[in-house]
């Protein structure tokens, strides 16, 4: 099979076969992404990486000799941007998203093989924090995680509990803190909503999403209003009123 000779250097972290000949396939589609090699294990892995040094590697999350996880977190440096695979829709997937590190799910969908392509392109270097913010997330309590907020310069490392509420603005979203910074993403509602899954947050409206360890009151009406510990007080839709009163429970 054709391996490409040019452009952005990229390795193969994959121990199935049929899973190597489809991201080949995939990759031959880019010339710009040369893959300059595969490994089946983390050991192989490791001597590809310190031999090739690329600039991507597409890394299965489940390895013959354990997790892609316990491989990259005993690597004193990762100096290299990834965009990891996995067959499990829900492995792992929250701490991809609160890392903003990027995950495709087998089957891989050409389309979305692209844009990660592309988001890897176009993404300015961050001293690779996100990835190392990944591992210890990983290893962390959910009530020490911290979730990656994207800015214009990097990375804005948050405690979850710090997220008092975010608030809507089109396809921007600004989160309010407990310490009353505000940080402005590139991310839908619907985007946080999915990245927080799990932790003590409840979307009331189109346009806040709450963290209910910051609800100071609910004030009945059609939807209500609920007063928050940071003085605000925001409205909670009608459709919505039902199932955030039970989630106060």
């Amino acid at each position: 099979m054709k391996i490409n000779k040019m452009g952005y250097k990229t390795v193969l972290i994959e121990d199935e076969k049929h899973a190597q000949e489809n991201m080949i396939r995939l990759l031959n589609e880019y010339p710009e992404f040369e893959l300059a090699g595969i490994a089946a294990s983390a050991q192989e892995a490791e001597l590809l990486i310190d031999s090739v040094k690329p600039d991507l590697a597409l890394c299965d999350v489940m390895l013959q000799s354990g997790t892609s996880f316990e491989w990259l977190a005993s690597r004193t440096r990762i100096d290299f941007e990834l965009i990891f695979t996995t067959s499990y829709e829900e492995y792992a997937v929250r701490a991809f998203r609160m890392a903003a590190v990027d995950y495709l799910v087998k089957p891989i969908d050409p389309v979305e093989f692209a844009a990660a392509l592309e988001r890897f392109k176009s993404k300015k270097s961050t001293g690779f924090a996100h990835l190392q913010h990944l591992l210890e997330n990983l290893n962390k309590p959910p009530e020490k995680a911290k979730v990656a907020l994207p800015s214009f310069t990097g990375y804005i490392f948050v405690d979850v509990h710090d997220i008092v509420r975010c608030e809507s603005d089109n396809t921007y979203t600004t989160f309010f803190l407990k310490d009353k910074r505000q940080v402005i993403v590139s991310r839908t509602l619907k985007d946080c909503e999915e990245m927080l899954e799990g932790y003590r947050f409840y979307r009331i409206h189109n346009s806040h999403f709450i963290n209910l360890d910051y609800l100071s009151e609910y004030i009945k009406g059609e939807g209500g209003q609920v007063k928050l510990t940071d003085g605000s007080f925001l409205d909670v839709s009608r459709r919505r009123k039902e199932g955030f009163l039970k989630s106060m429970h």
